[in-house]
């Protein structure tokens, strides 16, 4: 594979669910007042033949194969086909 997926560039954590691979970017954030936040910048794409095949060879050797989502206190979505 020459490139990287644009769903692992700059990820924190990627995963796969029914439908679609996720690209999860957490990001901390603190405030004086309500201590810190984890945030996640999720990337929805859409499963295809294409992306499964670059999933499947870039996590071969995961024990939990399709991944799993880290927890946050808030997220934003976005989708792409």
């Amino acid at each position: 594979m020459k490139d990287f997926p644009t769903f692992v560039k700059d990820a924190t954590n990627v995963y796969r669910t029914k439908r679609y691979i996720v690209k999860q970017v957490l990001d901390i954030q603190y405030d004086t007042e309500q201590a810190g936040n984890v945030l996640s910048y999720d990337t929805f794409y859409k499963r295809t033949p294409a992306r499964d095949k670059q999933y499947d060879m870039l996590f071969a050797g995961r024990r939990f194969h399709n991944g799993k989502r880290l927890p946050s206190t808030a997220y934003t979505r976005r989708y792409v086909d």
